[in-house]
């Protein structure tokens, strides 16, 4: 049966304010959304949604017992809060006050590539999260799904992909010829309203979900088309970028520049982060019917 009472932490973000739609326009579920923030957030429902169908609640994090009030009476919490020194410290007030509120169901902020050796020193409050929501599962007071995207592809299509659209240049990682998967963010949204209408499919499991698996060659040979111009390509060797990067922040150097350049290697290197077996769980969901050249001209405006 599926959960009806959602709660949305962080709906204010690039996930979780398309997944907020994404719920209210279910046409096949009727979920009741409740958009959880701070007590200092100055959050407010966005002027294309029904505001009279959302409920927002604001509460102090630190306040257990507010937090679980809040909760209570709820089937599921969806965490789509940013990756960030936060995230731990926040996931954590959210997911011990969801155990004693009866919470049924919590999907945390995975929402990525699979760890792998380079990048499991970035990922020390993400590995938290999960080891809370296992040893909770396995106690049987509280399940829980972890959902691997990939790539980002629309929101990551120039800081992740490489491509810069408006000097018409591209960033290939060694050759650009390694393949991996990439979801956007409307699909990773349909996943969770998927996962939330059947339950029962995805217990205490990890969902690996894609719209695309292909190389950097196969996007920018569409972007070249769509764009009817020539690319200027710039390559990087993958494992410079991960040495580098990593020793870097090793040395305590926690730059965006060391963090992506961790992150890129694992995926586009020789560990391929974003690399699963293509029969993943995205049928299951429901995707399967993305169409490359159409999600490109969103992404580009065309």
């Amino acid at each position: 049966m599926a959960y009806q009472k959602i709660v949305v932490v962080g709906p204010g973000g690039r996930l979780g304010a398309p997944l907020v739609q994404a719920l209210l326009q279910s046409q096949d579920n009727h979920f009741e959304v409740t958009a959880l923030v701070r007590s200092t957030s100055n959050y407010t429902v966005p002027p294309n949604l029904d505001s009279s169908r959302i409920r927002v609640l604001k509460e102090d994090f630190t306040d257990h017992s507010a937090l679980v009030a809040a909760l209570s009476g709820h089937d599921a919490v969806v965490l789509a809060i940013p990756f960030g020194l936060d995230l731990l410290s926040a996931s954590q007030a959210v997911i011990n006050a969801a155990i004693e509120a009866g919470i049924k169901r919590v999907i945390p902020s995975e929402f990525e590539s699979d760890e792998s050796p380079l990048t499991q020193p970035l990922y020390g409050n993400k590995q938290a999260v999960r080891e809370l929501v296992k040893e909770a599962a396995n106690e049987g007071k509280i399940t829980y799904t972890l959902i691997r995207n990939g790539i980002w592809f629309d929101v990551g299509f120039q800081i992740a992909l490489g491509f810069d659209a408006a000097n018409k240049s591209v960033t290939l990682y060694d050759e650009g010829d390694r393949k991996f998967h990439t979801t956007t963010v409307p699909s990773v949204c349909r996943a969770i309203v998927s996962i939330l209408a059947n339950p029962t499919k995805f217990v205490n499991t990890v969902v690996h979900i894609h719209d695309f698996f292909l190389t950097q060659q196969d996007i920018l040979a569409v972007v070249e088309r769509v764009t009817e111009s020539k690319f200027t390509v710039t390559n990087v060797d993958m494992e410079v970028l991960g040495k580098t990067s990593l020793e870097a922040l090793m040395r305590g150097e926690f730059t965006f520049p060391n963090l992506a350049g961790v992150i890129k290697a694992s995926i586009w290197g020789k560990e391929s982060a974003a690399r699963w077996d293509e029969n993943d769980d995205s049928a299951a969901v429901g995707l399967g019917d993305a169409n490359l050249e159409e999600e490109i001209k969103k992404v580009l405006g065309i």
